[in-house]
């Protein structure tokens, strides 16, 4: 059963404390290791060792709170994927330019948790079908719902994906990828997922700025700044801009329309019109 002092620590520092935070005194919590419960002293520890290697300054007020309404829930077998995949990204299929590389981060952008602060490790896979992952408390971690078909339908459709995470875990998350499975985007009755890990080309998850990250993933890429799109979740990661990578901001996670917006800002850098959806489906047809 969660505690109060549990539930005040997720409602109140899982994403960052609302600007209201800095008006108001924080409620009491107490200062014994002996009154908390195991639960309560694995997040505050967490806490005060994550949040130290992610910034030196404050929360910004822009951050959200934890959202959990949209990660990829369990086939109800617990042997078999869903059957019905969801709509693919209009512009996966109107026939005009992609990004050559496009890199994610992970919290909040391809999951719906900060795998540093919220796993705890060991973590074992819930069903055969590898959708989602427990961890030592029995907590249940998965992707956002439009994530497997989008990374698939990107592969498929030759364009090279990237990680870029600043986690202070990155051990966890390198697990949390191999026991996550994407399932097929056809014959999802009767075909085999493939691994998370296994559709990404490169991967920088370690602490430190984004501007590192990119800069290492264009050495091993050798693809062009102006060729990437970055999705994330937080303005802080927008200095990779200053690079020339386009960088779309996440508000609940990856879906089709978040990848919609963000290939059109990177077509609007380079100078290619936005067509109507219409217009798009006659010259599909």
């Amino acid at each position: 059963m969660e505690t109060t002092s549990s539930k005040w620590f997720k409602d109140r520092y899982s994403r960052g404390p609302p600007a209201s935070f800095y008006l108001i005194e924080a409620p009491t919590i107490p200062s014994s290791k002996n009154t908390l419960s195991n639960l309560d002293q694995r997040n505050f520890s967490k806490l005060r060792h994550c949040k130290s290697n992610r910034t030196s300054s404050p929360p910004q007020p822009t951050t959200m709170p934890r959202k959990l309404s949209k990660p990829l829930s369990s086939p109800s077998s617990g042997s078999s994927f869903p059957s019905i995949a969801p709509p693919l990204p209009s512009t996966l299929t109107d026939l005009q330019a992609l990004p050559r590389l496009i890199v994610f981060d992970l919290d909040y952008t391809l999951w719906p948790f900060w795998v540093d602060t919220h796993c705890t490790p060991p973590l074992k896979v819930s069903s055969s079908a590898h959708t989602s992952v427990l961890d030592k408390f029995n907590e249940s971690f998965a992707f956002y719902g439009d994530v497997p078909s989008i990374l698939l339908s990107l592969k498929e459709r030759g364009v090279k994906l990237g990680l870029a995470s600043r986690t202070c875990a990155p051990e966890l998350a390198r697990e949390m990828l191999k026991l996550l499975h994407l399932p097929p985007l056809e014959d999802a009755g009767n075909g085999k997922g493939k691994r998370a890990l296994e559709v990404f080309d490169f991967m920088e998850i370690y602490p430190g700025s984004k501007t590192n990250h990119f800069e290492r993933i264009k050495k091993v890429s050798g693809v062009e700044y102006a060729e990437m799109l970055f999705f994330d979740d937080e303005v802080r990661n927008r200095n990779v801009e200053n690079l020339g990578v386009t960088m779309f901001l996440v508000r609940d996670g990856v879906s089709r329309v978040e990848v919609d917006e963000g290939v059109w800002e990177w077509r609007k850098r380079r100078g290619i019109p936005r067509v109507p959806e219409e217009d798009q489906r006659r010259d599909v047809r």
